[in-house]
């Protein structure tokens, strides 16, 4: 079926019946997104445990590091700098949480929803789309934000 056929399915049974109607073509490709979303969101809740524990090695070697840092003179000031490193690393693992939970979510809800279980479980699976999106969204502004101001304290100091 070409898009454009596609497209009028849609606008007729949404003009008609004031639903959506997911032919076969949709719901392989729905379920097919539902399986990667559940693959990727695995992986990166095993990336994250795995950042977890590198970052608690860390604590440990810098608590170590620093009990140490006595014997090693001029090296007061990385203590802190290398703490505010793993505070920042802490910080990142902890964003990277929501949007594993979004698409843990979509993937759950959608598999859940092809398998029958009904058009709520379809909108919950959407919603959770929209949330993982929007999170994403904000998420590359503020990044972009800080790169900017990175770079204008660059110039400025530059000069």
């Amino acid at each position: 079926m070409e898009n454009s056929e596609i497209l009028d399915e849609f606008q007729a049974s949404r003009n008609s019946e004031k639903e959506w109607v997911i032919n076969h073509q949709m719901q392989e490709s729905l379920s097919n997104a539902a399986q990667w979303g559940n693959i990727l969101a695995i992986i990166g809740f095993v990336l994250l445990g795995l950042g977890a524990v590198v970052g608690l090695v860390a604590i440990a070697s810098i608590a170590t590091f620093g009990a140490m840092g006595e014997d090693f003179p001029g090296m007061e000031g990385m203590t802190i700098m290398i703490w505010v490193a793993i505070g920042l690393y802490i910080v990142l693992l902890v964003v990277y949480i929501f949007p594993l939970l979004y698409l843990k979510r979509f993937s759950a809800q959608m598999k859940a929803a092809m398998a029958g279980e009904g058009s709520q479980s379809l909108a919950d699976s959407f919603e959770n789309l929209g949330k993982l999106f929007k999170f994403l969204g904000i998420l590359t502004l503020i990044v972009i934000g800080v790169y900017f101001a990175f770079y204008v304290l660059m110039f400025a100091n530059g000069m």
